[in-house]
């Protein structure tokens, strides 16, 4: 595999892995002492920095209770693609939105959408 290549696959990695985390409302300092890794290592691996192992990987499944071929999906294809309104907020907006989405389960999603179809309703806005 070329270098850049590597390089890529493991900034995706970190970037699931930093998402992960961060959704599963866990620090670096947990994460790394559930993982038995130092904080430091973890820091490299979400920066993309270093990759990981298949034990690491297998490791990171279980605590975030996902499977193992989610760490290799890249943010942008995991999110979709964001509809440019011309507005760059609104823009960002949806797209954090998106992407805080694919870190809940189902019946949090049911939830979400739900309370934003509300907040449609009662706005008047489709």
């Amino acid at each position: 595999m070329p270098k850049e290549d590597k390089r890529s696959l493991d900034t995706i990695i970190g970037n699931n892995v930093r998402l992960q985390r961060m959704a599963h409302n866990l620090s670096m300092a947990e994460l790394s002492k559930r993982m038995e890794i130092t904080y430091s290592h973890l820091g490299l691996i979400e920066r993309g920095e270093r990759g990981t192992t298949s034990i690491n990987l297998r490791k990171l499944s279980k605590i975030f209770n996902v499977t193992i071929d989610s760490f290799f999906v890249p943010l942008d294809v995991r999110v979709g693609a964001v509809e440019d309104t011309g507005d760059p907020l609104a823009a960002a907006n949806r797209k954090k939105v998106q992407s805080l989405m694919t870190c809940v389960d189902d019946s949090a999603l049911d939830f979400v959408v739900n309370t934003i179809k509300g907040v449609i309703d009662l706005t008047g806005k489709q």
